[in-house]
C-alpha cells in the first residue's frame, strides 16, 4: 500500500477493493487487537494459508497507515 488513507470515505473506498480476510486484519489493527495466529489445523492448507496471508497483509497495511498518519501529525505539531 503506497497511499495514506486519511478519512472514512477513503478507507471505505479502499477496503471495498479487498477481500474479507484483508478487511478483518485491517479492522483488528484499528481496534488495537493483537494479530491472530494461524491455527494448527489450517497449516498446510493452501486456501487457509492464503486467507491468513491476506489477514496479515491487511493488519500490516493498517498499522503502516496509522504510523504514517501519526508521523504527519507529530511533524505538523512539533
Amino acid at each position: 500500500m503506497s497511499t495514506v488513507i486519511a478519512d472514512k470515505q477513503e478507507r471505505d473506498t479502499f477496503l471495498r477493493t479487498k477481500n474479507r480476510f484483508y478487511i478483518a486484519g485491517w479492522v483488528a489493527n484499528e481496534c488495537s487487537e493483537n494479530p491472530q495466529v494461524l491455527p494448527e489445523s489450517m497449516k498446510g492448507d493452501p486456501v487457509g494459508e492464503k486467507q491468513f496471508e491476506d489477514y496479515l497483509s491487511g493488519y500490516g497495511d493498517s498499522l503502516a497507515n496509522g504510523e504514517c498518519l501519526t508521523a504527519g501529525y507529530e511533524q505538523f505539531y512539533s
